[in-house]
């Protein structure tokens, strides 16, 4: 389990992500709703930014086969269709960021590093940990909203996400 504070918060949004998606069955979780990107192509993305800024950077792990695909970064066209594999897949890049972030201290989320992504051309020349980590759980809840909106479109009630506060962690 981790010891920093910010990483129970990932973890939480990771249960809350898991909670919305529960039940769809492969057909509802490829097909998009509403106009918007399908359901698992959105689980793969939020997945994807995790996989390239923790794992890949941070850990220096290489990006994973399926979740690291350009497909899933931000601009793809929302299709996916392979339900089965990305929660798979999805599980495999939250175990490989686990092993890198448990045990880690509010304090040692402070390391930066060198920046060479898409948002070098502001002029960012590092990345630091602990922003990584708050971008991933702030984009992981945008998503779990759209999500969570679109299921109740289709008539399936997802009910809150209380993260941390529900303490089942």
């Amino acid at each position: 389990m981790a010891n920093s504070k910010l990483v129970e918060l990932l973890y939480a949004a990771w249960k809350d992500n898991n909670r919305v998606i529960d039940g769809l069955t492969p057909d509802d979780a490829g097909e998009k709703h509403h106009g918007g990107s399908s359901f698992a192509w959105t689980y793969a993305h939020a997945a994807n930014q995790v996989d390239a800024q923790i794992n890949v950077r941070f850990a220096g792990h290489e990006p994973h086969p399926l979740i690291g695909e350009d497909r899933f970064r931000f601009g793809g066209n929302g299709d996916a269709h392979e339900w089965e594999a990305i929660k798979a897949a999805v599980e495999e890049v939250r175990q490989a960021a686990r092993d890198h972030l448990d045990g880690l201290s509010d304090d040692d989320l402070s390391i930066n590093i060198p920046y060479d992504g898409s948002f070098a051309k502001y002029g960012i020349s590092e990345i630091n940990l602990r922003y990584a980590i708050y971008r991933a759980v702030t984009h992981h809840y945008f998503h779990i909203g759209e999500l969570a909106s679109k299921r109740d479109l289709l008539g399936h009630s997802v009910g809150d996400y209380p993260g941390i506060l529900k303490r089942t962690i």
